[in-house]
């Protein structure tokens, strides 16, 4: 019985040799043979057969373990530098009465002279509440989150949104003299109003359920202390004169980040129709800050926490850029000029430590020499350059920083540490001033484009 068993065996054995040939006997005769039995066609599809096995194996392999292994080392980092990151950056409180604790009156920026502002809190005669005097505000609100409420600032006069206040003041504000820019003359103010409505955390959803409300409270009260007042007559006929947003840094943590396009379009829309009056104003600028660039930021690690932070950044980015140009359409077909624009936060790395770029200037460069052209500073420096008799070098951020009593030298020897708060992610120091300045840069653009 186990004599018939072994024949039998081997004989399927060898039938199955016989179905499997070009295969199984591979390495049991030599080439020639092969090539005299099945020609060279039958060689180059055994080759071809078995190439295919071994490519499909490894992939098998590394699907199974490579990248499986790989997307786990990756989460462990992943999760290790989050908590490290939560462990030692610190936690930086705002100045007082901010986020919606900020003076309902709203705090006042006047222009001393042409290089200094004094900020106060307002008052209510100040703020236009029965007031009879022909004081000339331009109102200015800031919304969004922790860099609107002063996160990293310990005084609002520091915070981002004094900065903006104090550049824009000494815009708009009357120094002695009628201003130069044609897009502004004859809408000379005396001083700067602003409000800052901000909270750490909030999504672009959450700027939109609690920091919209705070924004139209403050048009409801300049609409109701302008009614029957000379008051009206000297704000020139606008409630609010700009607004500034800030949101999508936080939607980069969000784990539903393709809900950001319908959550800021909807904040969008929310800011430009008053629920009361229908809608605040057609010409109302609405400037929105765009997201800085995480695989830049030094508190971060580069890999693999700045690397995904970064391109989830650049999405939001993208989608941000998206609904303002949807928008921009929009304003463009109802009243044919556009009124909202992205302000674009350049990358510090590319001009810090440089000693400069040749300027056409006839005296020091200067943020009040960059104001003294309608088209912006970029396109002064880019007319004027077609001159080369009178060049000379002038840092990038000198026009920025100029103001504030930093000269040429001084600006080449700043880094990033210098721009951003203790806990290296918050604009701090000169952060503040420069997307200030950049924030009003925006403004005279849609200003200019308006005439």
């Amino acid at each position: 019985y186990s004599q018939n068993i072994s024949k039998k065996s081997r004989r399927h054995h060898q039938t199955m040799q016989s179905h499997h040939f070009p295969r199984d006997k591979l390495y049991s005769q030599n080439i020639s043979k092969i090539i005299h039995n099945h020609g060279l066609n039958g060689v180059i599809s055994l080759l071809a057969r078995r190439l295919a096995r071994l490519v499909i194996k490894t992939a098998k392999t590394l699907t199974s373990k490579g990248v499986i292994r790989a997307a786990s080392v990756t989460a462990g980092l992943f999760v290790l530098q989050a908590l490290y990151v939560l462990v030692k950056t610190p936690r930086l409180s705002p100045p007082d009465k901010s986020g919606v604790n900020f003076p309902r009156e709203g705090l006042s920026v006047s222009l001393q002279n042409e290089d200094r502002c004094r900020i106060e809190k307002g008052s209510a005669d100040s703020a236009g509440k029965g007031s009879k005097t022909k004081w000339r505000e331009f109102r200015l609100v800031l919304i969004g989150d922790s860099p609107v409420e002063g996160i990293g600032n310990s005084h609002h006069s520091v915070a981002l949104s004094g900065r903006t206040a104090e550049a824009f003041a000494k815009l708009v504000c009357r120094s002695g003299r009628e201003h130069d820019d044609r897009a502004l003359k004859g809408k000379q103010y005396d001083s700067v109003r602003y409000w800052s409505y901000g909270k750490s955390g909030l999504t672009a959803r959450g700027v939109n359920r609690e920091m919209v409300p705070l924004l139209h409270r403050v048009v409801d009260d300049v609409v109701s202390s302008s009614n029957g007042d000379t008051a009206a007559e000297n704000c020139f006929e606008k409630p609010i004169h700009a607004i500034v947003l800030l949101c999508g840094v936080n939607n980069v943590l969000d784990p539903r980040p393709t809900t950001f396009y319908r959550d800021v379009h909807s904040l969008i829309h929310s800011i430009k129709h008053h629920p009361k009056f229908g809608s605040i104003d057609k010409d109302t600028p609405l400037l929105i800050l765009g997201l800085p660039d995480f695989t830049k930021l030094p508190f971060l690690p580069s890999w693999p926490m700045g690397w995904i932070l970064g391109f989830r950044g650049r999405y939001i980015q993208h989608v941000l850029e998206t609904v303002i140009q949807e928008v921009q359409q929009e304003e463009m077909i109802e009243s044919g000029r556009i009124q909202t624009r992205m302000v674009r936060i350049p990358e510090l790395n590319d001009v810090l430590g440089t000693i400069g770029y040749q300027r056409y200037e006839s005296s020091s460069c200067s943020i009040d020499d960059a104001n003294s052209e309608s088209d912006g500073a970029t396109e002064s420096v880019l007319r004027k350059m077609q001159n080369p008799f009178k060049m000379k070098f002038c840092h990038p951020l000198l026009e920025y920083l100029g103001a504030v009593g930093l000269d040429q030298a001084k600006i080449s020897s700043l880094g990033m540490q210098d721009f951003l708060s203790d806990d290296g992610f918050h604009p701090g120091r000169y952060g503040t001033i420069y997307c200030g300045n950049l924030i009003v840069d925006a403004y005279r653009k849609i200003m200019s484009n308006t005439l």
